[in-house]
């Protein structure tokens, strides 16, 4: 670790500014005109985490969240990148919260969030592959009537919502926490008493964005629940709130 990351190592969240005066006395860097560039080479080097807007905190054991999706989900990536041109969509998988609960998801869902103007266009195109294991827009009683294995579900996009970092289309860590808050049929699937563990995983496992987070959050307007619900029922400390 860099001398001047000793400096900051008790801090829970620390600014550019005072990064750079951290630097600055150890010798790190000379000139403000340097500073971008060291830390993005600690951030590549994973020695810091932004976890807000000028937020930042020493990495420590923290892991940048990734997921593997199915094939299905790069299938439908694949399909809708090759004949909707610039189509803003995000994929979720239920299997996605698998790491961070006590009982495993047996039976996957995929979520396909598209812009609202198309939203019936992309399902007509996607039923043609996947007859039967497609719904637009369900309510709870149709998704349980026709539910089957991996079940696609079709829905609109908020606007706003957070892109991926590896994919566009991808599902953050930040954008999933808010969602199982948010959206009615994934909460009917999850137990409600799963809720603090998975919030107390994903905060002492991995980098999350506050910012973006509460961001997005605020446009599904739901920020003041899901803050109370930390402060109430987890032993999440957050960091820049």
């Amino acid at each position: 670790m860099d001398d001047c990351l000793k400096e900051l190592d008790k801090k829970t969240v620390f600014k550019k500014e005072e990064l750079f005066e951290a630097a600055q006395r150890c010798g790190m860097i000379s000139h403000v005109s340097t500073m971008e560039k060291y830390l993005s080479r600690l951030l590549a080097n994973g020695d810091v985490a932004r976890i807000g807007r000028n937020a930042y905190c020493i990495r420590e054991g923290l892991q940048v969240y990734h997921y593997l999706y199915s094939d299905t989900s790069i299938h439908i990536a694949d399909i809708l990148f090759h004949e909707f041109y610039d189509l803003d969509f995000r994929i979720m998988e239920l299997y996605q919260l698998n790491r961070f609960v006590n009982h495993q998801i047996a039976h996957n869902v995929i979520f396909v969030s598209v812009e609202k103007e198309l939203c019936s266009d992309v399902f007509e195109w996607l039923k043609n592959e996947y007859e039967g294991k497609i719904l637009i827009r369900p309510t709870e009683d149709d998704f349980y009537y026709y539910r089957s294995d991996d079940m696609i579900i079709v829905k609109n996009l908020v606007t706003e919502s957070p892109k991926g970092s590896e994919a566009r289309w991808h599902t953050e860590l930040e954008k999933l926490l808010v969602d199982i808050f948010a959206e009615k049929l994934v909460k009917s699937m999850l137990g409600e008493s799963e809720y603090p563990q998975i919030f107390e995983t994903a905060f002492q496992n991995y980098v999350i964005d506050e910012s973006r987070m509460f961001r997005y959050a605020d446009r599904r307007k739901i920020s003041g629940k899901i803050k109370k619900f930390l402060e109430e029922e987890t032993n999440v400390k957050l960091r820049t709130v």
